[in-house]
């Protein structure tokens, strides 16, 4: 009798710890296409991801209980309780991972390939004022000194190409990136595009310059968040993506 009811309570402990880690995977998908769809600030969204750790961490440790306890008598509750331990690690591991990422990175929401005189943005500026972006379009000067020492390596792409070659290569590689393009205006060569996160769909905004120089073209690149003072290096990671491309790297 005593066997069977510590079978039992395994069993459900089991499926309470694999309830949990769904559930929380389940808040965590939420929290940030919440945010993606409208129904709540990013901020809110953040805040909840707070709780679905701790939720993920519940889930481990009930699994981890239904484990010990079904572990060589019920093949059932052990699967449940390695999956709810997986599921729970995973929904606690990815939250607190982003958001030690987002506070150990540099306050630079605005990175560019040429800091004395960056590519300004003309299309985005009514596009962000429309949107209620928080950050500005100008650029701050402040953020050259911090961009040298975070991110020494990005730098101008020079190509021996026509300018008009460059900027054709330019716009494709906007467009393979899956970028929604803004404006493309060949003769002032300059492209404007926005890049849209997965999960909470922050939305960062990228202008491209090409102008001429004696061995064929220069490329420039900007992108710049509408909010939000860190960005986990996520506008420096963009303009090497985008960079490498042009370079044919």
């Amino acid at each position: 009798m005593a066997a069977m009811n510590l079978v039992i309570w395994s069993v459900r402990i089991a499926a309470l710890g694999l309830v949990l880690g769904v559930v929380a995977a389940v808040v965590a998908v939420g929290a940030g296409f919440g945010h993606r769809l409208g129904w709540w600030a990013y901020r809110d969204g953040f805040a909840v991801l707070g709780w679905v750790a701790w939720l993920g961490l519940g889930s481990v440790a009930v699994s981890l209980l239904g484990l010990a306890l079904g572990w060589s008598r019920v093949r059932g509750a052990v699967l449940m309780a390695l999956i709810g331990v997986v599921l729970g690690g995973a929904v606690a591991w990815i939250p607190y991972q982003s958001r030690a990422v987002l506070r150990a990175s540099v306050r630079l929401p605005d990175v560019t390939t040429d800091t004395q005189s960056p590519p300004p943005f003309v299309a985005a500026v009514e596009v962000r004022r429309a949107a209620g972006a928080r950050n500005d379009v100008d650029y701050d000067p402040d953020n050259a000194a911090v961009q040298a020492r975070t991110y020494p390596d990005i730098l101008p792409v020079r190509l021996t190409l026509r300018p008009d070659e460059a900027f054709d290569r330019a716009l494709s590689v906007v467009q393979a990136l899956g970028l929604d393009v803004m404006a493309a205006d060949k003769t002032a060569g300059r492209i404007e595009a926005t890049a849209t996160t997965f999960w909470f769909g922050f939305k960062d905004d990228v202008v491209i310059r090409v102008t001429t120089e004696t061995s064929g073209a220069r490329v420039d690149i900007r992108s710049s968040s509408r909010v939000g003072g860190r960005d986990g290096g996520t506008n420096a990671a963009r303009v090497r993506k985008i960079a490498r491309r042009i370079g044919g790297g």
